[in-house]
């Protein structure tokens, strides 16, 4: 649970961070044509934007 407004600012950093790493990875992977880099990137994109939703909802929480 976030606790005070530094946490929920730090865990956006870190989603938006993780969404950036996600983007490079699916470019990497295009121009590679690598599918093992890809799936790897949909992973983790799926994970940056759960992480993002957990961290929307906890804000929430705490304000509501």
């Amino acid at each position: 649970m976030i606790r005070n407004t530094g946490e929920w600012v730090w865990d956006a950093w870190v989603t938006s961070l993780d969404v950036l790493v996600a983007a490079l990875a699916v470019t990497g992977a295009v121009v590679l044509q690598a599918r093992w880099l890809a799936a790897v990137a949909g992973v983790w994109a799926v994970l940056a934007v759960r992480q993002g939703l957990l961290a929307v909802r906890a804000f929430r929480r705490r304000a509501g």
